[in-house]
């Protein structure tokens, strides 16, 4: 039961986490932006990353497979692998979102430079194609050896 109970909580994590990605890609195309809400969004963004670490470490240790079936799988390390690359992504559109919350502060009519908003709307993008093959690496894990 332990088993079933982490993957559903893994599974509702990692959903919340591509639907606070999708949010974010969203407010960055949307014709006026709000740094301040921005910087919440993606705050969830990390919490729920976050989340996601601690409920697949969960599933690792606990979980009906044990760390016996992930140590040698070639996807779990993939998956590992591309999840930790998002995360290495996500910090530039981080940092971006706090410097134009500073700026919007002191500015009621700021706008993200042009060059910036493509940036990030790049990053995150990036970040969403990754969890492509990061969704396929956890369908491979879970049936390897095939």
């Amino acid at each position: 039961m332990t088993d079933l109970i982490l993957a559903i909580l893994h599974h509702v994590a990692v959903f919340g986490l591509v639907a606070t990605l999708a949010m974010e890609g969203v407010m960055l195309r949307a014709p006026t932006l709000d740094p301040a809400r921005l910087v919440k969004l993606d705050a969830r963004f990390g919490m729920t990353a976050m989340l996601v670490v601690v409920i697949g470490v969960s599933r690792v240790v606990w979980g009906g497979k044990g760390w016996a079936f992930y140590q040698d799988n070639p996807f779990f390390c993939a998956k590992i692998a591309l999840f930790v690359a998002i995360g290495l992504l996500s910090i530039g559109p981080t940092l971006l979102f706090f410097r134009w919350r500073k700026a919007a502060a002191g500015d009621a009519g700021f706008v993200p430079p042009a060059d910036e908003l493509k940036r990030a709307r790049w990053w995150v993008g990036l970040e969403a194609l990754l969890l492509i093959p990061l969704l396929a690496c956890a369908a491979a894990m879970a049936r390897y050896p095939f």
